[in-house]
C-alpha cells in the first residue's frame, strides 16, 4: 500500500538483534554447551549499530527529502550470518574453551524448556524462531549497514566476548 501511495516512505528491515543470542543459546558460559531444536544462519545485528544507521538515514532524509535514496525498504544487517554451529566455534575461540552445540528433536527441546519453567506457548514460539533460521529466513546480509557506519558492524564474536547482560 505504501509503494502504491505515491508518497515517500522508508521501512527499516533490521537484522536479527544480536542481544537475543544470549537467551537463545542459554547458559553456555557455565555449561560449555547450548542445546537448540534446529540450526541455521542468522544475521545477528547489534541494536546500537541499527540505531546509529537509523539516525544517519533520518538525518539524510531530513536534509533533503527529494534526494533521499532511502525511499522504500532499507535492509540493515550484519555482514555475516553464522549458523549456531559456527556460533559455537566462535564462542570456543572467544573464551579459549570448548563450547559445543547440540541439536535436539523439537518436541524433546520444547519439553526441556517447559521442564525448566518456560511457559509452553513461549517455548513453542521460540521453536518457530529456530525453525525459521533453519529454513533460511534470517540468513540475509547486506553491505549497507557497514557503508552507513563507515566500519564493519559488531560481530557475533564481539557479542559473545562482552560481559553477559543481566535480564
Amino acid at each position: 500500500m505504501l509503494a502504491d501511495s505515491g508518497i515517500s516512505w522508508t521501512s527499516l528491515r533490521n537484522g536479527f538483534y544480536s542481544h537475543s543470542l544470549g537467551w537463545m543459546i542459554g547458559p553456555w558460559r557455565e555449561t560449555g554447551t547450548f542445546a537448540i531444536p534446529a540450526d541455521g544462519p542468522v544475521s545477528w545485528t547489534s541494536r546500537a549499530d541499527e540505531a546509529e544507521a537509523a539516525a544517519i538515514i533520518i538525518a539524510a532524509i531530513n536534509a533533503d527529502p527529494a534526494l533521499s535514496s532511502y525511499d522504500g525498504p532499507v535492509t540493515l544487517t550484519a555482514s555475516a550470518a553464522p549458523t549456531f554451529a559456527e556460533v559455537a566455534e566462535i564462542a570456543s575461540e572467544a573464551t579459549g574453551r570448548t563450547v559445543t552445540r547440540v541439536v535436539m528433536e523439537p518436541d524433546e527441546w520444547v519439553a526441556a524448556q517447559i521442564a525448566a519453567g518456560r511457559p509452553e506457548f513461549v517455548a513453542r514460539f521460540s521453536l518457530g524462531m529456530y525453525q525459521a533460521a533453519d529454513q533460511g529466513y534470517f540468513e540475509g546480509t547486506d553491505p549497507l549497514l557497514a557503508t552507513l557506519l563507515g566500519r564493519e558492524p559488531l560481530t557475533v564474536r564481539a557479542e559473545l566476548s562482552a560481559p553477559p547482560i543481566a535480564h
